[in-house]
């Protein structure tokens, strides 16, 4: 059992490291600290085997490519076998991709859930892209797709606002993701590229409007949020 002396935690594991704090562990060869049974008894905190959780995870995430690869190859034959004039097994590709995705990127160390959310949100703009296309590309992603998606986000946005009061701020740049998502859309439909322009003018104001409140929320901390963001 080995011991980071800055995070005063024991370490189950045999890393050399702290997975925490990235210094170099001490070997642990205090034995003044045992019970009755002679066991070690630590006054810091002991920390998982980090090692054996981090497999497992990796396993996960293999045997889910490893399924999604078998899936498709199935559905790409049938597809094949039953064809009609739709490439149906692009969307599930598409679809077993943005699955595995989504595993493999919410199993990240280091990456925020913020960031996670507004990258789950980017990546699934193709996915819906890739549907409105193969089935007969009407424009209904731009029209509805993207417009909701952006609209359920800020309800999500909002909603973490309120929940962490205090630290709000740090959802702003998530926010204008979703402002500049809808601010495309809106483009497309105004410009008269599409028919439907209600639904994305809304998700466009609504983006905006719950932007100010967190600016507003935020106050000092939402603009040295965006001046040090953008380098101002």
């Amino acid at each position: 059992m080995n011991r980071c002396r800055k995070c005063n935690i024991d370490i189950m594991d045999d890393s050399i490291v702290c997975p925490l704090c990235k210094n170099v562990l001490d070997i642990s060869d205090d034995l003044k600290n045992t019970d009755k049974m002679g066991m070690y008894k630590s006054r810091s905190i002991s920390y998982p085997d980090i090692v054996k959780k981090r497999k497992w995870i990796k396993f996960v995430i293999r045997l889910s490519v490893f399924l999604s690869i078998i899936a498709e190859i199935i559905l790409v034959l049938i597809n094949y076998i039953t064809f009609k004039n739709t490439l149906w097994s692009i969307v599930t590709g598409a679809c077993l991709a943005y699955v595995c995705f989504t595993i493999a990127y919410s199993f990240q160390r280091y990456v925020s859930h913020r960031a996670k959310l507004a990258v789950q949100v980017i990546v699934a703009i193709p996915l819906i892209i890739i549907i409105d296309r193969v089935y007969g590309g009407n424009g209904w992603s731009i029209n509805f797709g993207i417009p909701i998606m952006v609209l359920v986000l800020d309800l999500v946005v909002f909603i973490l606002s309120m929940v962490n009061f205090k630290k709000c701020h740090v959802y702003l740049m998530v926010q204008l993701t979703g402002i500049i998502m809808s601010f495309i859309c809106s483009i497309f439909v105004i410009i008269g590229r599409y028919k439907v322009k209600m639904l994305s003018v809304v998700a466009t104001v609504v983006s905006i409007i719950v932007f100010m409140i967190i600016v507003f929320l935020g106050e000092k901390k939402s603009t040295s949020e965006l001046a040090k963001r953008f380098r101002i």
